[in-house]
C-alpha cells in the first residue's frame, strides 16, 4: 500500500519553520567595549539603552555607548535617526562600533550613533506595546483635602505606522465637595512618510469642570515632522484641524471647528539615574467662535528610582478665552507628583 504523503503546502510550511530560528531562544551575542560577552535575547533598543533578557540575570539594560558588537540571527526593524527603516538579522560588527544589518539584498553597515530604535519583528502583539503608567495620591488631614492623579500612555509601533493611546485624570475633593475634576482620553494613529514626515489622525474626549466643560468629543487630522530625531532628543512641530462637540456644565451644546498648532519635545538622559524631560503645547484657534482661543500645555520630568520605576513631577495648563460656561474661570493649571512604571 502506498503511504500517504502530506500536501505540498504543508511540506513548504514545515520547511520554513525548520529553517527559521526558534523564537525566544537566548542566542543573541552582545560584545562590550571592554571585551565582555553577554548572551541573551534582545528585547529592544531605545532611549540610549539596549534591553536584553539573559538566562541568569533576567532583563538587563546596557548603555549603548558601551556596546562594541551585536550578533543575532533573528529579524529586527532598525530605524535610523533620519527615519529610514531596515529589516534584517545582525552580523558581527566590522569594524567595531558599526551595526551590520543583513538585509535581503546585501549587508548594510550603520554607525551606532545613527541608530534610533531597534525592535524585534518576531515579537507577539502585546510585546510590541511600550508605555508608562503614573499614579499620584495626596491627603491632607488638617484641611480634609484628597487629591488623585493618573496618567497612562502606550504606543504600538510598526514599520510604517504607530498607534498611541493616552489617558489622564485628576480629581480633588475637600469636605465632601468636589473642587477640581479633569481628564482626557485620546487614540491617535500616525502614518510615517519619507524624510521624517508623518500624518496623524485621532479621536478623544476631554473634561474640565473648572473651565465649565462637562465633556468634549473631538476628531482631528494633521501633519508634522521630526525636525530633530536622535537617540536622546526628539522635536516634532505639527499642524492640523479638529471638529468638536462640547457639552458645558451650564448652557446648550456647542459644535465647533478649530485649527491646531502644536509642538512636542522629549529629551532622554540615559546615564543612571535615567532622566526624561518632555513637553507638549497646543494652540487651538477657533474657526467658528469669533475670538476664541484655547491652549493646552503640559511638561514633566521623570527620574528613575530603580529599574523601570521613576518619580515624576509634572505641570499642566489649560486656557480657554471663551469657556463653554460663562460663570467659569478661563484658566486651570497645577503641578502633580507621582510614581510611575515604564513598560
Amino acid at each position: 500500500m502506498t503511504p500517504l504523503r502530506p500536501p505540498k503546502a504543508c511540506l513548504a510550511v514545515a520547511a520554513l519553520l525548520a529553517a527559521a530560528p526558534l523564537l525566544g531562544q537566548k542566542t543573541d551575542v552582545i560584545v562590550l567595549q571592554n571585551g565582555d560577552r553577554i548572551t541573551g535575547e534582545i528585547k529592544s533598543y531605545d532611549q540610549g539603552r539596549l534591553t536584553v533578557d539573559t538566562a541568569h540575570s533576567s532583563w538587563i539594560k546596557i548603555k549603548w555607548s558601551l556596546v562594541a558588537s551585536i550578533t543575532s540571527d533573528k529579524v529586527f526593524d532598525v530605524e535610523t535617526i533620519d527615519g529610514v527603516h531596515h529589516f534584517g538579522s545582525l552580523a558581527p560588527s566590522d569594524p567595531v562600533g558599526q551595526l551590520t544589518i543583513v538585509e535581503a539584498e546585501q549587508p548594510l553597515t550603520v554607525p551606532f550613533f545613527q541608530v534610533f530604535d531597534i525592535t524585534p519583528v518576531y515579537q507577539a502583539f502585546w510585546k510590541r506595546w511600550e508605555g508608562s503608567l503614573d499614579l499620584g495620591f495626596n491627603y491632607t488631614q488638617s484641611s480634609n483635602l484628597t487629591q488623585f492623579n493618573l496618567d497612562f500612555d502606550g504606543t504600538y509601533r510598526m514599520k510604517d505606522w504607530q498607534l498611541a493611546t493616552t489617558l489622564s485624570a485628576f480629581f480633588s475633593r475637600q469636605n465632601g465637595v468636589t473642587g477640581a475634576e479633569r481628564g482626557s482620553l485620546g487614540i491617535l494613529y500616525y502614518r510615517f512618510l519619507p524624510n521624517r514626515w508623518l500624518l496623524q489622525t485621532g479621536i478623544g474626549l476631554d473634561r474640565n469642570i473648572q473651565l465649565g466643560l462637562k465633556i468634549r468629543e473631538f476628531f482631528g487630522i494633521g501633519a508634522g515632522r521630526y525636525v530633530i530625531q536622535t537617540n536622546q532628543t526628539q522635536l516634532q512641530p505639527y499642524l492640523g484641524v479638529t471638529a468638536n462637540h462640547e457639552v458645558p456644565v451650564d448652557g446648550e451644546d456647542i459644535n465647533s471647528a478649530e485649527g491646531v498648532v502644536g509642538c512636542r519635545y522629549t529629551y532622554f538622559m540615559y546615564d543612571f539615574p535615567k532622566l526624561t524631560v518632555s513637553a507638549d503645547a497646543q494652540v487651538f484657534p477657533s474657526f467658528t467662535v469669533s475670538g476664541r482661543v484655547r491652549v493646552e500645555a503640559q511638561a514633566s520630568v521623570k527620574r528613575e528610582i530603580i529599574s523601570d520605576f521613576y518619580l515624576a513631577i509634572s505641570i499642566f495648563d489649560s486656557f480657554d478665552s471663551k469657556d463653554p460656561s460663562t460663570d467659569s474661570q478661563k484658566n486651570d493649571w497645577g503641578p502633580t507628583i507621582s510614581v510611575g512604571w515604564q513598560f
